[in-house]
């Protein structure tokens, strides 16, 4: 048989192969590429459409929940503007919502006056922040006031804008709803505030009398639209837009384009086609033939596409219609021809000189075939004997077709990699300490087993005022410890304590002194160390001056709650209880026992406050014969019944004093809507705390059903009681049982900052 070369069988096999796969594929590829991609062109817009039309659409679903909002505001009966109280309620209202419902740039109130009451987000300021801008018409003429906040309500500023010409009756939400006389979508338009696109849904709202106190609006903004749609890739130049009905450019991947100046008084609108200035946009707009409605909008029922030319290039586009007849707006993209067939006529041509160059390029490559199977096995021999000589540099550059030879080499590749990586963990890890000891706020400071200091960190330089180079190698006692303590026997006693606080995580406070002599009061920690056989400490020493002046500040404020509120209130107290007993008149009899009993409750608030600051421990069952006595009380001052049944588990953590004062508060609040609307004879408190969740409920049997859960549960004091338990990170149920019964669970978890855990209570 004869025999041929491996060389040659591989050089004339690769020109075969390359030649005739190009002769049958170029032709046919070309065609078929050719009306695919115009197929795929406009699949890519209609999907562009659907695309942006969903993005509207979950944007503006924030406007529906804004229109129900608006409803609400019409029928709270919050908006109004007859007296500075109105107005500091009406500002609450605004504000609360805008915190409750992120998605709305600003709510307003406009009267028929001209006075206007709006609050907005505003991040001038303060990111996150509110602005409320006032305007009103008085006898001395009409005033522009602004304030801004931050998002705990907090004022951070106010201000006074003579300047200011806004009169909301002339804006187009404000007319629209007049018009109306209903809630209303206003057409795009640029907000006076802001400067941003938008729209508005606003309602007129009327007194009782059937007079028009005003109209509310809301404000939601688009902008986010051309956002969205600046950052589609529509083929390689291609564009995406939206427009509304009547012409105007409402999203725009340049946002600056749609708003359009007018005249000296700087009057904006949003731009029209023409006004873009994007002859593209223009001339795809002029090769349609649009229908217009009676009042001059575009009428479109389907996806409409379109070709044209501009400055010599063939473009198509495409307009799709909204289906939500409420959105009259349009879908535009276009798309250059040449971003899907340039590229095919380019390819076309360069394919015949590939062919010819690829055939040239296959016999070298299978000329180097031969090479390529010992290059591997070289590369691996150079590597090794490298890493022989500890030199990492050289990369293993060994890429074989034979399994065997390949799985080599990748081992070899892996194994450098692992030191390498290894060399540099290490390093990073050096440099990570010491950037962590050089930055930290407290003093970190390595001693030997003499206690002699081998490392002294910025921080200590700061706490003491001794230089690292000054203390290196002095006895750290010595250094930080007066010279009028005894030094050889206290270092002795805080050896011991270190010794016992090694890796435990605990710390023991002492007063050191500074390079000045200051005393200082200090937290002392140490955790074991062994360096090179030897042993050493870490030790990290914290200056807590200002906590002890802080732990002060709190003694001597429980010191006031409770001996001068806490005083007057008791006195107070006595005082009630002797005139009642002692008067004959039924009426102030009540009324001082009313007043007894207030103070009683304010004590009691007292205390709640004064365990907080001073951080007196509460337990379970004190907590729960506290709340038996107050319930009783107080409801036998009203003629109810009253009884209470507990479960606690004795393995349950210890309540934080704001857990108990809150649940307290709660557990009030619930009692006091009994005693005001519930006409109850009796009631019935079950609390049980099984260390994993605190179950509480209240029943009462004042009949209650339904319709009354559903009024009692928009109340204000369930309203109140159901913040709290959120606060706690717990749930409030109301359900109908011959009664209303309020159901809290509270979870309880150790370590939360609800609970209390001792070591043992764990």
């Amino acid at each position: 048989m004869m025999k041929i070369s491996m060389r040659w069988a591989t050089i004339i096999g690769s020109i075969l192969l390359v030649w005739g796969a190009n002769l049958i594929i170029i032709p046919s590829s070309y065609f078929n590429s050719q009306h695919i991609l115009l197929r795929h062109s406009r699949d890519i817009m209609a999907n562009i459409s659907d695309l942006t039309m969903e993005q509207s659409y979950n944007h503006l679903y924030k406007a529906r929940s804004a229109a129900n909002l608006t409803k609400l505001l019409l029928s709270s009966r919050v908006v109004t503007h007859e007296s500075a109280v109105g107005f500091g309620a009406l500002e609450h209202y605004f504000f609360d919502q805008l915190a409750t419902y992120p998605h709305l740039a600003g709510i307003y109130f406009g009267t028929p006056d001209g006075d206007f009451f709006y609050v907005n987000r505003d991040n001038s300021r303060i990111k996150n922040g509110f602005r409320t801008k006032v305007i009103k018409h008085g006898p001395k003429g009409r005033t522009c006031k602004l304030t801004w906040r931050d998002s705990n309500y907090k004022i951070l500023a106010r201000a006074n804008d003579p300047s200011d010409t806004y009169d909301p009756r002339q804006r187009p939400w404000y007319r629209k709803a007049i018009r109306k006389n209903h809630i209303v979508w206003t057409d795009p338009y640029i907000f006076f505030t802001s400067q941003r696109p938008g729209i508005t849904i606003a309602g007129p709202s009327y007194n009782a009398q059937g007079h028009l106190q005003g109209v509310v609006g809301v404000d939601i903004d688009i902008a986010e639209l051309s956002t969205f749609i600046g950052k589609l890739r529509v083929g390689k130049s291609g564009e995406a837009f939206m427009l509304n009905r009547n012409g105007d450019v409402i999203a725009y991947h340049d946002i600056k384009r749609l708003i359009v100046h007018t005249g000296p008084s700087g009057a904006t609108h949003l731009a029209s086609v023409d006004e873009l200035d994007n002859p593209v946009i223009t001339k795809a707009f002029a090769s349609v033939k649009w229908h217009y409605d009676k009042d001059g909008n575009m009428q479109l029922l389907k996806p409409l596409f379109t070709s044209f030319l501009c400055k010599g290039k063939r473009y198509t586009a495409m307009f799709t219609p909204f289906a939500d007849k409420k959105l009259p707006w349009i879908i535009g993209v276009y798309i250059p021809d040449d971003d899907y067939l340039g590229e095919i006529k380019h390819s076309r041509k360069l394919n015949i000189v590939y062919t010819v160059l690829l055939s040239g390029i296959a016999s070298l490559l299978a000329m180097a075939f031969a090479r390529a199977i010992t290059r591997p096995v070289v590369a691996l021999q150079e590597a090794a004997r490298a890493i022989e000589k500890n030199d990492m540099a050289p990369t293993i550059m060994a890429d074989s077709i034979f399994q065997e030879i390949q799985e080599t080499a990748d081992g070899f590749a892996r194994m450098q990699k692992s030191i390498i990586d290894y060399r540099q963990e290490l390093e990073e890890r050096e440099k990570l300490h010491a950037a962590i000891t050089s930055t930290a706020n407290d003093a970190i400071i390595l001693i030997d087993q003499d206690d002699n200091i081998s490392y002294w960190n910025p921080a200590a330089e700061k706490i003491f005022g001794f230089s690292s180079k000054t203390v290196m190698g002095t006895n750290i006692f010595k250094t930080i410890m007066s010279p009028d303590d005894e030094v050889e026997e206290r270092g002795a006693s805080l050896r011991a304590h270190i010794q016992r606080l090694n890796d435990s995580g605990l710390a023991f406070e002492f007063m050191a002194v500074n390079a000045q002599g200051t005393k200082i009061p200090i937290e002392f920690s140490a955790a074991h160390l062994t360096i090179k056989g030897r042993q050493h400490e870490v030790v990290v020493i914290r200056d807590i001056s200002e906590r002890k002046r802080h732990e002060k500040v709190k003694k001597d404020l429980v010191n006031d709650l409770h001996d001068g509120i806490g005083g007057n209130l008791t006195n107070i107290k006595l005082l009630a209880e002797m005139n009642a007993a002692r008067t004959t008149d039924e009426e102030n009899r009540r009324v001082l026992e009313n007043i007894a009993a207030v103070c009683q409750d304010s004590m009691l608030e007292i205390r709640n406050y004064m365990d907080i600051l001073d951080g007196r421990e509460i337990n379970w069952p004190s907590w729960l014969a506290d709340l038996r006595q107050y319930c009783f009380k107080t409801m036998e001052a009203h003629g109810i019944g009253f009884e209470m049944h507990h479960v606690l588990n004795p393995k349950a953590c210890r309540p934080s004093s704001l857990l108990a004062m809150n649940m307290f508060k709660i557990i009030r609040e619930g009692l006091t809507n009994i005693i005001k609307h519930a006409q109850a004879d009796k009631v019935r408190l079950t609390i049980i705390i099984d260390g994993e969740t605190l179950r509480l409920n209240l029943v009462d049997d004042g009949g209650a059903d339904a319709g009354d859960i559903e009024r009692n549960r928009h109340g204000r004091g369930i309203l109140s009681m159901r913040a709290r338990c959120r606060d706690l990170g717990g749930e409030l149920s109301l359900k109908a049982e011959n009664g209303l019964n309020i159901e809290i669970i509270i979870p309880l978890k150790a370590g939360s900052e609800h609970l209390v855990c001792r070591q043992e209570d764990v």
